[in-house]
């Protein structure tokens, strides 16, 4: 006997369902979209998907990426990189997987920015929910941030020595839906004696490099670092020294930013930039089981303002064994938007929501290397990219689903 299709009055109730569904847990979409041809084009309707990212706001986080060194089992092989992805939300991006001789530099508005040596295009931008990439092919210009480190055990491990980040290039753009778009990847480095820093940008509108700028810094660029964009000024950390770098893209000018720590411990370790809260740069630190959070507002011409700082107990977030007198609990990453936290422990990697204070372990993948800087990828996950065309795939992906 067959069926009839639901009257409209029950569509728009389904429709009003399903944008109700959390952005973190893109599976209960996928199995929904499998239940009938009706549902599947309510969730595959592109107005569905603008409508329900308006609503959800800020892009959930759907997993993360970090880097490994793999060291060589024979003797006469060499050292070598993978980018891993791990995913944190009920459904994985369909292009996540590792890259072996991949190393990703940044992650935002739905986009990651690997350089990749081995390929015959040094970058590649990668969006991991659609699969499309973009290979850009380094300038000669870049060689004066391009360069990397000899270590005479492992042999040259092609790790490029600068810190980077990738962002969208629409100024209008509220960076909820960026996929296709186009997009900027920006390089900030300094010289090998550490006295000059340089920054260069591309365009994937223009296909080309921007001339270098410059300017005399006595410092070094923190390369394992994150990055912060405040509109279209990047910001980057600096070693030794309380300091940031701003690379303005539209003026291209670049300024140093003194940040003042005044009421930093003593025994304050090395306080990360993290990214950006709430408009404002964010930066981290642990000490004595304690996690130290910093919010500055960089203004015009290198000036900075702080606005607050919060501490918060490590203690009834974390088991004992992440704070223990022997943990080296480190800041490693930072979700914006979502505003959870990632930190490396010797009992793992932890996520903590600083919003509800919940704290999860993500991976406990930590011994044998060593953790520098986890990307959290974030964007939104629903079938408006034309991944459930049909009932027979839609059901494919059902299965996957429940197997996250």
């Amino acid at each position: 006997m067959a069926t009839r299709p639901p009257p409209p009055l029950v569509d728009d109730l389904m429709r009003e369902i399903f944008l109700r569904v959390p952005p973190h847990d893109p599976r209960a979409l996928v199995r929904a979209a499998a239940g009938c041809r009706s549902w599947r084009g309510i969730i595959c309707d592109a107005d569905f998907a603008h409508e329900y990212r308006k609503r959800h706001g800020a892009p959930p986080m759907l997993g993360f990426l970090f880097e490994e060194l793999h060291y060589p089992r024979r003797e006469f092989d060499e050292a070598y990189w993978v980018s891993h992805f791990v995913s944190t939300a009920t459904f994985g991006p369909p292009a996540c997987q590792d890259r072996p001789y991949w190393h990703a530099l940044d992650s935002r508005h739905g986009l990651v920015l690997f350089y990749t040596p081995r390929m015959e295009e040094e970058f590649v931008v990668c969006d991991l929910l659609t699969g499309n990439q973009w290979e850009i092919h380094a300038s000669p210009k870049c060689g004066d941030i391009m360069w990397w480190e000899w270590d005479e055990e492992d042999g040259k491990l092609e790790r490029i020595h600068c810190n980077a980040a990738v962002l969208c290039a629409n100024d209008r753009c509220d960076h909820l839906d960026c996929h296709g778009g186009p997009f900027r990847a920006a390089l900030v480095g300094s010289s090998e004696d550490a006295l000059v820093a340089h920054a260069i940008v591309y365009s994937s509108e223009t296909g080309e490099w921007s001339d270098m700028i410059s300017v005399q810094y006595p410092n070094c660029i923190d390369g394992c670092g994150h990055s912060a964009v405040v509109g279209n000024r990047v910001y980057v950390p600096c070693l030794e020294s309380d300091t940031v770098l701003e690379y303005n893209i539209g003026e291209q000018k670049l300024s140093v930013i003194d940040a003042p720590f005044e009421d930093q411990d003593q025994n304050q370790p090395y306080i990360e930039l993290m990214g950006v809260e709430d408009g404002m740069l964010f930066f981290a630190s642990v000490l004595n089981a304690r996690l130290y959070l910093w919010s500055m507002e960089a203004g015009p011409s290198g000036t900075a303002g702080w606005a607050r700082r919060r501490v918060i107990e490590l203690e009834p977030l974390l088991p004992p064994a992440a704070v223990s007198e022997k943990s080296d609990a480190l800041p490693v990453g930072f979700a914006e938007g979502v505003s959870v936290i990632f930190l490396r422990t010797e009992d793992g990697l932890y996520t903590i929501d600083l919003n509800s204070g919940k704290c999860e372990k993500v991976h406990d993948r930590i011994h044998g290397f060593y953790l520098e800087k986890v990307m959290p990828y974030m964007s939104f996950y629903t079938g408006a990219w034309g991944r459930l065309p049909t009932s027979q795939q839609a059901s494919r992906a059902v299965v996957g689903a429940t197997t996250i």
